[in-house]
């Protein structure tokens, strides 16, 4: 009531306000509205809805998954026990890092986030090679693309755990993978609450 007073007030003086809205808890947001807690987090896991869109029923009867880390929780577990195929193909849904998508602005908005913030949306061009050879080299070894959460990272880091994880075998790095999607999807939770 006196909030809208004081804005009324604030105008007339020449003082624009600004309402922002609070971002529903994921158990709040599927229980009010299915479309709405989808499409929120529809983009959790790369081009892969479907883990979210199983969690909609449990996260909209359990107010416990209104805790961001039970949230998480859930999704993990639910892509963790899904079919092979199913992992595999959130797997293959993943960009190369610093490759032709990225280079051409064709990522989800999360991953050119994730790697503009890691830098590598301004390689040089021994850099790109440098990426590109990696990229082919790890693709042509597991026959999937590298996969690592890179928000907090920095080139030398990525490239570091590159050259690392492209000596493991095949089940090391698709165990790798999930594990680094799980990661990837828990800053997108962060990133979507501002936290």
């Amino acid at each position: 009531m006196f909030g809208f007073a004081l804005d009324e007030i604030l105008q007339t003086i020449g003082i624009t306000t600004f309402r922002f809205k609070i971002m529903k808890l994921p158990s709040e947001l599927a229980s009010q509205s299915s479309e709405k807690f989808l499409k929120t987090f529809k983009n959790l896991y790369e081009h892969s809805p479907w883990f979210v869109e199983q969690s909609l029923e449990a996260v909209a009867l359990n107010e416990k998954y209104n805790n961001l880390e039970k949230f998480h929780e859930i999704l993990s577990e639910i892509m963790l026990s899904s079919k092979s195929d199913m992992q595999d193909d959130l797997i293959t849904a993943h960009p190369l890092l610093a490759g032709k998508k990225a280079q051409n602005n064709e990522l989800t908005d999360f991953s050119t986030t994730e790697q503009k913030s890691a830098g590598l949306n301004d390689c040089t061009d021994d850099e790109i090679k440098l990426f590109e050879k990696l990229n082919e080299e790890y693709f042509s070894k597991f026959n999937f693309p590298f996969i690592m959460a890179v928000k907090e990272k920095n080139k030398s880091e990525i490239i570091s755990t590159f050259l690392e994880r492209k000596n493991n075998s095949r089940d090391e790095e698709r165990t790798n993978a999930l594990v680094e999607i799980n990661k990837i999807a828990w800053l997108r939770i962060k990133e979507i609450y501002g936290i």
